[in-house]
């Protein structure tokens, strides 16, 4: 995704005469090598949009400008849509000092790409984090560098050893219980503040944060760390936790997708970012240690499908359980906090659904097919990231034009899932367009699979889709089963600082049923 970004320098700007290898990738929309001559490749930098214009930093002044057009609180959705109405359905953008970026709109233009390179496919992390991981802290990491930072052989080793742990369909079962008990216990917060007639409003961001904290936590250590406490310290490693979190973001926006000079000298808000870091690692480190002493005097004699992410990694590789769970404590709380707040207000501003799903809440089945197709549109219309990303690692002709090695492409899959090309209604909330029959004009899969992918696509999809949507559906099972909940504001409007997030204040109302 854009919002993933890339890991060196961009090198010099590619040569439009280079010579092009003839296994280069090709989709429908290409020429033919034999017609070469009549229909020549168009050269990468006769595609449309912002072009280099300025040393190392880029269009700064046209991608300011841009950003002026459409106000400082627009999001990446925006953007996507101002290039599509300037540029068309292919649209190349050289900003500050990233590798030139290439957004694709038509879904079997990405698709072609994403498919040829998911072999060994690259999706370039933060840079502050890779430089923090790979250079300031080389030592302390020792060559694994997890799923966000991680490229190449590193990768594929890291993903190779906590597949067979992530994926397993018994994985739902054996966490639901304690998912379950920690929903049970956000349930009891609400409730406690509508007997007590408090806005549950002012601290709504902070206390969904601390359920999506509780609940990854357990799944990464294997037990409870407190977080749902109403005494929360500022020196509980809960706490620190979830205010490193949210500094990343904030840091990782102002250092990486804004102009900044820190790759040449260490800015304050640099310096700031590597402290979190610091704080993030050793606050991680520090319930690692605690969940190992745990395991330790618990013992051997239990069955192995009854042992924990963290024991199972343990007894896989050290350096890898470490890490995989410090990342959980990382990027496993915002996400699902901000898709939670999502269903919720979509449910609220739509109380025919909201009152479909609570009879089959309260019904006797099992599937959860409806509550499903609820947090399937939600997550449509309001993704966690607007985008999904590669970088090429080889040649590609796209539309007639030639696009090399070393290029980020995006799909704007938030942008393309609002469109009435795709989706009938496309901005309304409608469920059923999941579970109708194929022959409905709703039914979703009239569309292209890649226009909507909330988690990302291929091999170097979401690792954590299984756990994150099982915590989901059981605290929307709790909370719309008990409590009705409405909108008593304007529409909700989203802001994109890395991730997508929610403009507050909030405007919830919830009642016992």
């Amino acid at each position: 995704m854009f919002l993933r970004k890339i890991i060196e320098l961009v090198p010099p700007p590619y040569l439009v005469n280079r010579s092009i290898h003839p296994s280069i990738t090709r989709g429908k929309h290409t020429h033919d090598l034999n017609n070469v001559q009549s229909e020549p490749i168009k050269p990468f930098d006769a595609i449309p949009g912002l072009t280099l214009s300025l040393p190392v930093i880029g269009p700064i002044q046209q991608f300011l400008s841009m950003m002026g057009f459409l106000g400082p609180q627009k999001t990446f959705y925006d953007l996507c849509k101002l290039f599509y109405e300037n540029y068309g359905s292919i649209v190349k953008l050289s900003v500050f000092s990233r590798a030139d970026i290439v957004i694709l709109y038509e879904p079997e233009d990405f698709d072609q790409i994403f498919r040829a390179e998911d072999i060994s496919p690259s999706r370039p992390g933060f840079q502050t984090l890779v430089y923090y991981r790979t250079e300031l802290k080389k030592m302390t990491f020792d060559g694994v560098y997890g799923l966000t930072t991680a490229e190449g052989a590193q990768w594929r080793d890291f993903r190779t050893k906590v597949n067979p742990i992530f994926l397993k369909p018994k994985l739902v079962k054996l966490y639901t219980p304690a998912l379950s008990e920690i929903a049970d216990d956000m349930l009891f917060k609400f409730k406690n503040q509508l007997d007590n007639k408090n806005n549950i409003n002012k601290n709504f961001d902070e206390e969904l944060t601390k359920w999506s904290l509780e609940s990854v936590a357990y799944v990464g250590l294997g037990s409870r760390i407190g977080c749902l406490k109403d005494d929360l310290k500022e020196d509980d490693p809960a706490k620190i936790l979830i205010t490193c979190a949210k500094e990343v973001l904030e840091y990782t926006w102002a250092l990486e997708f804004r102009p900044s000079p820190w790759k040449y000298f260490s800015t304050p808000t640099f310096k700031k970012l590597m402290r979190t870091y610091d704080r993030q690692w050793e606050t991680s480190a520090f319930l690692i240690k605690e969940a190992k002493r745990q395991i330790s005097e618990r013992g051997q004699d239990i069955p192995e499908e009854d042992k924990s992410i963290i024991e199972k990694l343990l007894a896989v590789d050290e350096k890898v359980a470490i890490m995989m769970a410090s990342e959980m404590l990382l990027a496993g709380i915002d996400t699902v906090a901000f898709s939670v707040t999502s269903i919720l207000y979509n449910l609220a501003v739509n109380p025919e659904v909201q009152d479909k799903l609570r009879e089959e809440i309260h019904s006797e089945n099992a599937s959860k097919r409806y509550l499903k197709a609820c947090i399937k549109e939600a997550l449509r219309i309001y993704p966690v990231v607007s985008t999904n990303l590669r970088r090429t690692t080889k040649d590609h002709i796209v539309r007639g034009y030639h696009i090399p090695a070393g290029i980020d492409i995006l799909s704007p899959n938030e942008f393309l899932s609002k469109m009435e090309k795709y989706y009938p209604e496309p901005t309304q909330f409608i469920p059923e367009r999941w579970i109708v029959e194929k022959s409905n004009p709703l039914y979703y899969g009239n569309t292209h699979p890649m226009v909507t992918q909330p988690f990302g696509f291929g091999v170097r999809s979401c690792i954590g889709r299984r756990i994150a949507e099982l915590e989901i559906e059981i605290l929307m099972q709790k909370l719309i089963g008990e409590l009705k909940v409405t909108w008593t504001g304007p529409p909700i409007q989203t802001e994109t600082k890395v991730l997508n997030a929610f403009k507050k204040p909030y405007h919830f109302k919830f009642e016992h049923l």
